[in-house]
């Protein structure tokens, strides 16, 4: 059984991540194989920790991530602060332990390459991501698509930049790749209108409202036709930790580094174009060379 701990409780996250581990085998989102044995408590909320180990019998409460290497086999970075994530993930992978951070992964392009240079140079297996890119309304819309390609992806949500924009961004990755040469940002207080050219010609809109509450939804558009959806499963979060295991398993990321970096670098580059007045932003100036990150991890 792989035991895992999971550092700072604060997000909703925490829980959706428990009742997979940790609930009866009759639930239908319940994953075999891990159990969340350890808390790591960075929130100082003692109410929520007791909360969380009543419900799903977790008896380890530390207060250093540190303290639990030699406890658990792998680890969850939940807090929803991404500048936190570096300090909190450096201890696992020096250990070459394997890591999933949540979203965001970082809210710098520094802080992201330093985590990803860190998980290559121990050898740690490392994950982050949106769960919308493993949502089932998404991978029905991409199998409507077939084999054609995607020319353009329009795709909307709530929320602010950083902190839920990474789900459009991770999407986007997911269903256009990598490749975005320049991004511009034409959003005000209450929204975000970001638009992203590739160096092939293709583009997306990224669209970010803040009072108006959306489902996360989007259309992908191909020469021939296009695709629609709108997410209501939350599944994702079980698929997702599906895909986390079998890294732990394995030693294998299941997506590659250079587009976990380029779904941060869009929203710099958004965050940019928008306080300079929608100038279209290249990411070469946020990435100054397209490294290549891919992990050789066995």
């Amino acid at each position: 059984m792989i035991k895992l701990g999971i550092v700072s409780v604060e997000s909703t996250h925490v829980d959706a991540f428990c009742r997979i581990f940790n609930s009866d085998s009759s639930e239908t989102e319940h994953l075999e194989g891990a159990v969340v044995a350890a808390l790591c408590n960075q929130d100082n909320d003692p109410a929520r920790v007791a909360s969380l180990q009543k419900q799903w019998g977790i008896e380890i409460v530390v207060e250093n991530p540190r303290d639990l290497l030699g406890i658990v086999d792998a680890a969850l970075v939940c807090s929803r602060d991404g500048s936190l994530h570096y300090e909190q993930a450096a201890p696992f992978l020096e250990t070459g332990m394997p890591v999933f951070i949540d979203k965001p992964m970082a809210l710098t392009f520094d802080d992201a390459t330093d985590i990803i240079d860190l998980a290559l140079e121990h050898g740690a297996p490392l994950m982050s991501a949106s769960g919308l890119r493993y949502a089932e309304e998404l991978e029905a819309a991409l199998e409507e698509v077939g084999d054609e390609e995607i020319v353009h992806a329009d795709l909307i949500g709530p929320g602010e930049l950083f902190f839920y924009g990474i789900h459009l961004s991770d999407v986007l990755n997911t269903v256009m790749g990598p490749g975005v040469e320049s991004v511009s940002n034409l959003g005000e207080y209450q929204f975000d209108l970001i638009s992203c050219s590739y160096a092939d010609g293709r583009s997306a809109t990224l669209q970010l409202l803040r009072d108006a509450r959306p489902r996360h939804q989007g259309q992908l558009f191909t020469v021939e036709g296009s695709a629609r959806f709108e997410i209501h499963a939350h599944s994702f979060y079980m698929r997702m930790m599906q895909h986390f295991l079998e890294m732990v398993e394995t030693g294998e990321p299941p997506i590659l580094y250079e587009d976990m970096l380029e779904a941060i670098a869009v929203l710099i580059a958004a965050e940019r174009s928008q306080q300079q007045g929608g100038r279209a932003v290249r990411l070469a100036e946020i990435r100054p060379q397209r490294e290549t990150l891919q992990p050789t991890i066995h």
